[in-house]
């Protein structure tokens, strides 16, 4: 628990001193002054693409959990979800979103499964589309696609090599008495969530809420006339997500803000243009994230999210 608490705040503090060295080479005062030229009464249009982005995310959760025998109304495990953004800064706090379906009767293990392919997905969805974009705007080709191409490898590995290399029912003999039986039941709902009609429907619901987060970035940038098209947007949205998600800092916070604005200058836009879109593209999806995750935690403790009678019984006979 202690060194999990260190990883955390070094992760912190590495964001931060990424912050810092960003503001180095960019004039805040100018940043500053731009930031407050943004057409202000345009916001609601990306207001309303970050909902959707997160709405996406919540629906995909909602699919997963059914093929994994977690039955939620809509509405309930939409509030889960949003829920376990309050927590986005916290050591493990997509996890927070499988403590919340115990008080519906379900496990933490079982949750745990739809968390762990959530953030595969995230990976694969971003990676996927990185990839497509470099297409047109190669000059990072040669480190996208070897990576797409390992990653996707490692995910069918992941999914299908035991059922390869031991056939049938043998695979999950195996997994039983080489692994825990919480690890090995964890592992099979993790295969089962990413079976071939999983995988697809995931995909394109992760790609669907990527290109969303794509013209977040667009409707930012056209606000302060930054002369990028959606490619280039959808370019620099996935590539700077990817980046920020593999430094492992929570919300990729300095990662994604200096590859950002890396990326767009290499596309020719005036780095306190490109600062100030990106600032306000942070605020309106890190920043709206907390305000929905406060409000669904609130709502969870309503009659909106409180469990039925009976509800917990059926699920507890079926959480192991």
């Amino acid at each position: 628990m202690i060194k999990r608490h260190r990883r955390f705040i070094l992760s912190l503090l590495v964001g931060v001193a990424l912050l810092f060295g960003v503001s180095r080479f960019i004039n805040l005062a100018t940043t500053l002054e731009r930031f407050e030229d943004y057409p202000w009464p345009d916001l609601w249009l990306v207001m309303l693409f970050s909902l959707g982005y997160y709405l996406l995310k919540a629906l995909r959760w909602h699919y997963f959990l059914g093929v994994i025998d977690i039955r939620l109304p809509l509405h309930k495990s939409v509030l889960v979800y949003l829920a376990g953004q309050w927590f986005a800064f916290t050591p493990a706090g997509e996890f927070v979103r499988a403590y919340l379906l115990t008080a519906y009767g379900y496990s933490f293990g079982r949750g745990s499964a739809a968390v762990a392919v959530q953030v595969i997905f995230d990976f694969l969805s971003l990676a996927l589309l990185g990839s497509i974009s470099v297409f047109r705007y190669h000059e990072l080709a040669g480190v996208v696609l070897p990576f797409t191409g390992f990653f996707i490898l490692a995910v069918l590995a992941f999914a299908y090599g035991p059922l390869i290399v031991h056939r049938g029912h043998a695979a999950e003999e195996l997994a039983m008495n080489t692994l825990h039986a919480r690890w090995a039941r964890f592992y099979d709902r993790c295969r089962r969530l990413l079976a071939p009609r999983c995988l697809a429907m995931g995909t394109a619901l992760g790609l669907i809420a990527v290109v969303d987060g794509s013209l977040i970035l667009f409707q930012v940038s056209q606000g302060y006339q930054i002369q990028v098209d959606v490619a280039q947007s959808a370019y620099v949205f996935s590539l700077s997500q990817l980046l920020g998600g593999l430094s492992m800092i929570p919300h990729g916070l300095g990662a994604i803000e200096a590859s950002s604005i890396v990326l767009f200058q290499y596309a020719g836009v005036d780095t306190a243009n490109a600062a100030s879109a990106v600032i306000l593209f942070r605020l309106a999806t890190v920043g709206f994230s907390l305000l929905l995750g406060g409000l669904s935690l609130l709502a969870l403790r309503t009659p909106l999210g409180r469990c039925e009678p009976g509800q917990t019984g059926r699920a507890i006979m079926n959480s192991s």
